[in-house]
Parts: C-alpha cells; structure tokens; sequence
C-alpha cells in the first residue's frame, strides 16, 4: 500500500460477529434482501500470488501526525489498485496509526483473509500479515469516528477498523482495540456500530465486490475468499 501505501484490528478473537458467530448486528435493524454485490456485475482478474500468512513485522507505536488535508491512500494488490480517501478530521490517530504502519512495510504480501456476504453485511477483511485472523502488531489504539446504530450505518466503500474481542468478567468487549486489521464495504452494511471509520474508497470498489461476489472457499457466509487477493 503506498500512501498516495500498503495496508489491520488486533490480537484476540478478531470477529465481526455475524452469521455463524455471535451477531453484533443485532442492535441494528437488518435488510430485508442481501446487498448487492453481484459477480455477474463486475468480473475481475488476479494476478498469481505465492503470499503465504507470515510473522507480523515488529512496529514501534507510530508517532501521531498533524494533517492539513486528507491523506489519499492507495492499496496495491495483485487484482487491481483501491484508492482510499481518508477522513484525517474525524479519525486522525486511526490514520497515523496506520501510514506508519504501512511505511513499515507491515502489510506488506498479506493476504486480505476473510469476507462476510450475508443479508446484513457484504465486506473484504484485510491486514492480518499471518492470514489467521489474530495478528496484528505490538500496540492497539482507540476507538474514532464511531457510526450510529441506523439501518446501513457503513455504506459501500466505507472502510472501517476491525478490532479484538475479549472476554472480561464474563462478558465481551472489544472497546480501544484497533491494530492493523481493516475492512472494506462491498455494499451498504449495517453492523452494531463498533468500528472505527477510517475512509472510503474512490477508485477500486469494484475489486471489492467482485471478491466478495466470488464467495468463500467453503461456501459459507463468512470465511476466506475463494478469490486470493493480496496486499503488494
């Protein structure tokens, strides 16, 4: 990812908890009808890409950075460039987080790992070096930019913070816990709003949906992309 960067939330289960797993959806009202993110729509071609899941890379707390405009972030993959505006006003700690990140080179050959295409959600899960799902780096920083609990509350090309949820006492959280993990909105999504906004892509949405289109390897709603799509 090149910023004008290469592009994680953190350690820890890191859940959308939705289909299978524990809906956080469930504060939110959900669509009547699946999004829409038709692969007969948008067809897509991949480079080859012999990217395995690999340790993370050891990066110190990034330094925050003043910013007078929003930074342009562009994510090379081996299907294609998705340019991401960035939203510097409402979510700067997020954005310095991750350009430093990114000039570590920590994304680096990881592979976005996994998707969710269901009737409350269509998104591509991206910057987990170890393709696992519980990678990410050294720090965690806190929640920004938090959406309302409305219908569609992360519309497409939004791309948002994932993040880790623990147990504590009992019960789950996942409060302050961004890393490097990410996702980006194939379609408009409604999600319990947990996750951090970050920025919204401009160019390259199309990768996205022809990915998530494509479905997961096992058939089911969320799991990795039958798609290998991966950050160069």
């Amino acid at each position: 990812m090149q910023t004008n960067k290469k592009l994680t939330a953190t350690t820890a289960v890191l859940f959308l908890f939705i289909g299978g797993f524990t809906s956080t959806a469930q504060a939110a009202p959900k669509p009547s009808t699946k999004p829409a993110a038709s692969n007969s729509e948008v067809q897509i071609t991949c480079n080859p890409s012999n990217a395995i899941g690999h340790r993370e890379k050891k990066v110190s707390t990034p330094k925050l950075q003043k910013f007078t405009k929003n930074k342009v972030i562009t994510i090379s993959t081996n299907c294609g460039d998705i340019v991401i505006e960035t939203n510097v006003k409402k979510a700067p700690v997020t954005i310095s987080m991750l350009a430093g990140l990114a000039t570590a080179k920590f994304y680096d050959q990881s592979i976005c790992h996994r998707m969710i295409y269901s009737q409350t959600a269509a998104l591509l899960q991206c910057g987990d070096p170890t393709a696992s799902g519980y990678g990410g780096p050294l720090f965690q920083f806190n929640d920004e930019n938090l959406p309302k609990p409305v219908m569609n509350n992360y519309p497409a090309g939004t791309v948002a913070m994932a993040n880790s949820t623990q147990l504590l006492n009992g019960e789950l959280v996942n409060k302050n816990s961004n890393g490097s993990q990410f996702f980006i909105m194939a379609a408009n999504t409604t999600l319990d709003p947990f996750y951090s906004i970050w920025g919204k892509v401009t160019k390259g949405l199309e990768i996205v949906q022809a990915v998530v289109a494509n479905g997961t390897i096992d058939g089911a709603e969320v799991g990795q992309p039958k798609v290998k799509i991966v950050i160069e």
